[in-house]
């Protein structure tokens, strides 16, 4: 048994077949097969993958990507009646760094402008105009303190904002 096991390993080792099925047994030319082989499988793992990191290289990325919105939109909601929307409406920020938004939404707020009005409760509650910095501005705020803290309504003051007025109540959600 061990001498046919040894006759399997020298003939894998040292025969070297063609693909047209030429058996050439010569140890000289089979062992110089199997050198060939190994030498090009130590250059692909030692070198290529090893040393020199082969398989993170990367190329560097060139693409772009353009995209041009053209049209106009029709929206006839009730008490704003018929606007006409153009690119520069439902298109921003007109140039961005690598980004764009299309608006699919919006808030009505009738007859808003910018003037000073009263903040939201949320952002801006006071007791005092010493609690409302004349020209700061709270991150959750709509505008720039103007230094008055007045009546939101009845029971709350809040600090008064320049900004736009009425502020944008966005509870209710156009249908």
């Amino acid at each position: 048994m061990g001498h046919k096991f040894m006759e399997k390993v020298s003939s894998f080792l040292f025969e070297y077949d063609t693909p047209r099925m030429v058996l050439v047994r010569n140890k000289k030319v089979g062992l110089t097969f199997r050198l060939i082989q190994l030498v090009v499988l130590g250059y692909i793992i030692g070198w290529v993958f090893l040393y020199e990191k082969g398989y993170q290289s990367q190329d560097g990325i060139v693409s772009s990507v353009s995209v041009k919105l053209k049209g106009l939109a029709l929206t006839n909601v009730s008490g704003m009646g018929p606007l006409i929307w153009d690119v520069a409406d439902y298109v921003f920020p007109p140039q961005g760094d690598s980004s764009f938004v299309v608006m699919t939404n919006f808030i009505i707020t009738p007859g808003q402008k910018q003037d000073t009005c009263p903040e939201l409760p949320h952002a801006g509650r006071c007791r005092s105009d010493s609690d409302c910095p004349e020209g700061e501005y709270k991150r959750k705020g709509q505008g720039i303190m103007t230094g008055k803290c007045i009546d939101f309504n009845s029971t709350v003051k809040t600090c008064e904002i320049f900004g736009w007025c009425p502020l944008e109540v966005d509870d209710d959600v156009p249908e």
